[in-house]
């Protein structure tokens, strides 16, 4: 069993006074539609972690389906939101995907993807790839959920530093599509991205 991880406990210190999580994205918000993609895949459970401005993000994802986990030390970095999440998974999983929230572009194809190349490969790690760039979201295994949950939070590199001493136990997946390489950081970026996306829920006619 695998569940996802959405990190969306930060304040889009980056965004200029926007907040990412519910910027419009087509017929959803930025958080809405990466509920919705992992929610239409193979996972089995949706952890959304929140911190800055929980209430709000509750609120514009009610009746979604997805449970909670709160960050209380959201401002000391992502990895803390990481080990949030993850303390929330039950002890029969067997991975865990970890999703950023500013990536709303990546599809439930891309996730389930990732997921049938890691149940197929014996890697304890996996990871997807555009043109040789590694991206987001991951899959990591039960038996590093303890080693993630001992990392030194004060450490700049995080996850990235973990995952560069285990590449022989990681399984990079191509993929076809820029989109695991590509997130809003900055207002430029959501300004770029989001007009790629209307003509695509005009055309397909998806409902919010």
């Amino acid at each position: 069993m695998i569940s996802g991880i959405l990190l969306a406990a930060g304040e889009s210190s980056r965004m200029r006074g926007a907040f990412k999580p519910l910027l419009k994205w087509g017929k959803r918000t930025v958080i809405g539609e990466c509920v919705y993609q992992m929610r239409n895949s193979q996972l089995a459970e949706i952890f959304v972690v929140l911190g800055h401005r929980e209430m709000e993000i509750r609120q514009s994802l009610a009746g979604a389906g997805v449970q909670y986990a709160i960050n209380e030390e959201y401002q000391r970095g992502m990895l803390t939101s990481i080990k949030t999440g993850l303390a929330q998974l039950s002890p029969n999983e067997d991975a865990a995907l970890i999703a950023l929230v500013d990536q709303p572009m990546v599809t439930k194809e891309i996730i389930n993807a990732l997921i049938d190349a890691f149940n197929a490969g014996d890697k304890g790690i996996a990871l997807p790839t555009y043109q040789g760039r590694h991206g987001h979201p991951i899959i990591v295994a039960a038996k590093y959920f303890d080693d993630i949950m001992q990392l030194d939070e004060n450490s700049p590199e995080g996850l990235r530093e973990f995952i560069a001493k285990h590449r022989n136990d990681t399984l990079e997946v191509p993929v076809d599509a820029p989109a695991v390489i590509e997130d809003i950081d900055l207002p430029e970026d959501y300004d770029r991205l989001s007009k790629r996306v209307e003509p695509i829920y005009e055309f397909h006619k998806w409902r919010p």
